[in-house]
């Protein structure tokens, strides 16, 4: 029975060349498994990114931008606990240096979609003493205080209460068509 045992394999090698193709990375590098998930990801394609930065870390285990995109990726998916996984995964293989924010948005972005509020705050923190402009640190923190019930805390901070109104009159709009 050689087919039956290799169906698996011609059916991954498909699906992997298939994926390549419509994304348009060529196999002139020897592993375009980065690119692809990089491609993908930009298209919003995040279950085949998650599955191309899996087979760059299967040829290179400390790939710290794989492990970065599948954290960006997994987080986006909802899978939380996994994107903790690979942010302590991430810390072995590149300790943060100073001026590293990822590791600090990461962490905090999952712990909030684990319900952990009041803990991530303290990352989300934790990167506005790095970046206390930082976009997605305010935002981030702005909803975690807000989940977590601390409405004033919250609303204080000016970029999550102009993008809060903005999605509540957006969607008094849709009501309203």
């Amino acid at each position: 029975f050689p087919v039956l045992s290799a169906g698996r394999k011609v059916i991954e090698e498909t699906y992997e060349g298939l994926m390549m193709k419509v994304i348009g990375v060529e196999a002139k590098t020897k592993t375009p498994w980065i690119d692809g998930a990089t491609a993908l990801a930009q298209r919003g394609c995040l279950e085949e990114a998650v599955y191309c930065c899996d087979k760059e870390l299967f040829l290179d285990p400390e790939c710290a931008g794989a492990l970065q995109l599948k954290i960006v990726c997994l987080n986006d998916l909802g899978r939380f606990r996994e994107a903790l996984e690979f942010l302590d995964t991430l810390e072995k293989v590149r300790p943060r240096e100073e001026g590293d924010l990822f590791p600090l948005i990461g962490r905090g972005y999952a712990l909030m979609g684990l319900g952990r509020y009041e803990e991530s705050v303290r990352y989300f923190d934790e990167a506005l003493k790095g970046n206390p402009g930082m976009k997605d640190a305010l935002i981030y923190k702005g909803m975690a205080l807000y989940l977590a019930g601390n409405y004033d805390a919250a609303m204080e901070i000016e970029l999550f209460q102009k993008e809060f109104v903005g999605r509540f009159q957006e969607e008094l709009r849709r009501k309203d068509k």
